[in-house]
């Protein structure tokens, strides 16, 4: 009897006791929980930072519309019938079309939102002009004096720096261009009583500046809107004829600036947008 009463009592013990035993067991695991999930929102936990770098290399495309002016004028060296302007003078043919293709280039972000990179671009064209000479019309009756320009591609290799908020990048560039041009100047008197159709072509050297925004909408892409002038002064070219040989070469001169308005799509690579 002694014994049973003694289990007895130990029992009652064990059932008074086990309540605080399971809550302290139940809060360590609680504490084990926390500790491999890491902090939580709501205790305080620190962020993690979302910041993109622009710093990488990039691929792309883009599209859009260019507008040339270019002033054609007679260095005086053609003799009278051929002559296109007076001396001081010239005649501007306004020219207007599209244009498109590629770029590719690197950035590199320093002293927190500056970025400075380099980038070379491409694109065909098709820019046409044509202009009626006001100073000597209807070298053939009825027939006006006409220039014309067409520019086929437009290149250039630029540098740019600009200024970044996270994933907006405004920034201005610059630097060498090139384009391949043809130039028309029909109806002009090469002869007595005879017109030519004179023709010449050019791949120019220049000089390019402008400026854009570009916006980081995906981690490895970003869409661009920009601007640019091209610069390409002055050139004297000789214009010929293939039907009346006798009645070229003539000399013009020829002042080009292309202005081009474009949007374009890059795929970024690197340790850009990271």
């Amino acid at each position: 009897m002694l014994k049973f009463a003694a289990l007895g009592e130990l029992r009652d013990e064990a059932n008074e006791t086990s309540p605080v035993v399971w809550h302290g067991v139940g809060h360590v695991r609680q504490r084990l929980r926390g500790r491999s999930t890491g902090p939580r929102p709501d205790e305080g936990g620190a962020s993690v930072s979302t910041a993109r770098s622009w710093t990488g290399c990039y691929i792309g495309a883009h599209v859009g519309a260019g507008w040339s002016r270019s002033d054609f004028s007679d260095p005086g060296t053609n003799g009278f019938l051929a002559t296109i302007a007076p001396a001081g003078s010239a005649v501007r043919d306004n020219g207007k079309g599209v244009v498109g293709g590629g770029q590719i280039g690197c950035d590199y972000q320093f002293a927190s939102n500056w970025v400075v990179g380099a980038a070379g671009d491409f694109s065909w064209a098709s820019i046409d002009g044509v202009a009626s000479d006001p100073f000597f019309a209807d070298k053939t009756a009825g027939v006006p004096l006409t220039v014309r320009s067409h520019t086929n591609f437009l290149a250039s290799a630029t540098g740019r720096l600009g200024y970044t908020w996270d994933n907006v990048l405004l920034y201005g560039k610059g630097g060498v261009a090139w384009a391949r041009d043809k130039y028309e100047v029909n109806n002009v008197g090469c002869l007595i009583f005879v017109s030519c159709n004179t023709g010449a072509s050019a791949t120019r050297t220049g000089w390019t500046a402008g400026g854009g925004i570009e916006w980081a909408f995906a981690p490895n892409w970003s869409v661009l809107l920009e601007y640019g002038h091209y610069g390409f002064g002055t050139k004297t070219l000789t214009f010929t004829d293939s039907n009346v040989p006798a009645g070229a070469p003539l000399t013009y001169s020829v002042k080009q600036d292309i202005d081009v308005v474009k949007a374009g799509l890059n795929w970024r690579f690197g340790n850009l947008l990271r």
